[in-house]
């Protein structure tokens, strides 16, 4: 019968109340004195696993006159604990599962200074995009070829181009003045009197990521995020959509 303990161990059955169980099952009807002496454990031990042996059915009470007996259950009982189990590890497993699953839903944040991790940003948005993708950009700057010269990546044009990579650009009239026309970009502009538009500021939404560029303090931001980079550019179609 020892042979059987880890089983029942494996269904979380504890060691001492397994022994009670195969005990019962190897005498039949037993006493609490003839349970001591098949299982070798104190009187106290027994009064004590015992409850939880009759909660969970493994073991039945019967009264006859002023004495107690106990059967133990059919071992279909080991069954229904296993199958019990399965759905208990089940439900953890998916429990567990979800919790990765959010994991990769929380938006990764990247905050960097320097000009250096400026340029950073523009390899960023080609890197990260595949051939024939759209990215969408929002931009205040207020010194084009400043921009161009001391941020831009030399080989940014190219590399885009080599991608084919379609745009989509909301600027000031300022910068749009300077900005030559080309014809993978679509670019609306803000007009001059509804609002300042100088902020020196560019936000890039592309693959599942938004970028934030400060020309003032040189300093940029990236977050990744399918969902914030999804609901960006729903906001950047809205605006898009309602300027001439």
């Amino acid at each position: 019968m020892k042979n059987f303990i880890p089983l029942l161990e494996w269904i979380w059955l504890p060691k001492n109340s397994a022994i009670i169980y195969l005990a019962l099952l190897d005498q039949w009807k037993s006493t609490i004195t003839e349970i001591t002496n098949y299982t070798s454990l104190h009187r106290v031990q027994i009064y004590r696993l015992l409850p939880f042996l009759l909660e969970s059915w493994f073991v039945i009470l019967s009264k006859s006159w002023k004495r107690k007996y106990y059967y133990p259950s059919s071992p279909d009982k080991i069954n229904e604990a296993y199958k019990e189990m399965q759905d208990r590890n089940k439900w953890s497993i998916w429990k567990l599962l979800d919790i990765y699953w959010n994991l990769n839903k929380k938006p990764i944040v990247t905050y960097n200074e320097w000009k250096k991790w400026i340029t950073h940003v523009f390899n960023d948005i080609i890197d990260s995009s595949k051939k024939w993708d759209t990215f969408f950009r929002i931009t205040s700057e207020t010194d084009v070829e400043k921009i161009n010269n001391e941020y831009l990546p030399k080989d940014y044009r190219e590399k885009r181009d080599k991608k084919d990579l379609e745009r989509y650009v909301i600027m000031s009239s300022n910068a749009a003045k300077i900005k030559r026309p080309r014809l993978e970009r679509e670019i609306k502009v803000i007009p001059e009197n509804s609002v300042e538009f100088k902020d020196n500021v560019l936000m890039s939404i592309y693959a599942n990521k938004i970028a934030f560029i400060d020309f003032n303090t040189e300093t940029s931001i990236i977050i990744e995020n399918k969902d914030i980079a999804d609901f960006q550019k729903k906001i950047f179609k809205l605006l898009y959509k309602n300027l001439k």
